[in-house]
């Protein structure tokens, strides 16, 4: 049962959403930070009192409840690795990149399978302010744009946007459905501003693969030099470089292999970032994940 009491305080909605911040995953085995998580699941009536406590648990609660009454980023980004991403890619096929720096933005989501797919999000707590200026950063980059939002937003994303922008709602049951699909704009990319978005250790490995070694020069000088490699390719093989250094970038099998086990409430917070294997162990530990 709800406790009335504390679950009607919007403050509750907000620090239930922090519970699935980066905090969380930096903070994995901190029984202090397990602790105020436990509280507030407790407090706010969500997680019964008199109950075993586990984290694992307390989690798919919050998670539920949030999916349910205030859905938040991370309930988008969740559906979208859920929903896009391991229903059709559960071999690790495809790679999954969050908050990815593209141009003057930060693309929520990008999926990269063959094309590469920006994903941006605009939830119900969320207005359109720097819409425009996000759109096209993305557009100067990836293959497909699309807009995940609510259904209330449809027709205002539709009147501000072009026809190339796809649109996905994500609906009252949670589930994403796509109302107008993406055009690709793969001919407006930009090597001078992909590159900006690429590291330098996959400038490298795109240099010895489609040259050869790498030619001895001073640690300081190998960005300028790879940089400069990179802008003389044609716009089509560097848009091929663009693609494939992204998809490099998909998690170890020891972190996919944790991604799939744990619980679907917190397949995101294991995805778009490097966990060790140290991690990795220490969080099914923590969770009650046993392979």
């Amino acid at each position: 049962m709800l406790s009335t009491q504390s679950i009607t305080d919007p403050s509750y909605n907000y620090a239930l959403s922090q519970v699935f911040s980066p905090t969380l995953v930096k903070r994995i085995d901190d029984d202090v930070h397990e602790a105020s998580i436990k509280y507030l699941l407790q407090f706010s009536g969500l997680y019964p009192v008199d109950a075993e406590w586990e984290l694992s648990r307390g989690l798919g609660i919050a998670y539920q409840y949030l999916r349910r009454n205030y859905r938040c980023e991370y309930v988008y980004k969740n559906e979208i690795a859920n929903q896009l991403l391991l229903r059709f890619h559960n071999d690790n096929s495809a790679t999954l990149l969050r908050e990815v720096a593209s141009d003057r933005s930060i693309a929520d989501i990008v999926i990269v399978n063959g094309h590469t797919v920006a994903y941006e999000i605009k939830t119900e707590l969320d207005n359109f302010d720097r819409l425009a200026g996000q759109l096209s950063s993305y557009q100067c980059l990836y293959d497909c744009l699309y807009i995940v939002t609510h259904a209330g937003a449809v027709d205002t994303i539709r009147s501000i946007t072009d026809t190339t922008v796809g649109i996905i709602v994500l609906d009252a049951d949670s589930q994403l459905e796509t109302v107008r699909q993406a055009v690709s704009t793969a001919h407006l990319f930009n090597p001078h501003k992909a590159v900006l978005t690429l590291r330098q250790s996959e400038l490298v490995a795109a240099y010895e693969k489609w040259v050869g070694k790498m030619p001895k020069m001073g640690t300081a000088l190998v960005y300028e030099f790879c940089h400069e490699w990179y802008l003389s390719l044609s716009t089509e093989d560097a848009h091929i470089v663009f693609a494939e250094a992204l998809k490099s970038r998909r998690p170890a099998a020891h972190q996919f292999s944790l991604v799939m086990d744990c619980d679907p409430s917190i397949r995101m917070l294991f995805l778009g970032r490097d966990l060790s294997k140290k991690y990795c162990i220490t969080a099914r530990e923590k969770l009650g994940i046993f392979a």
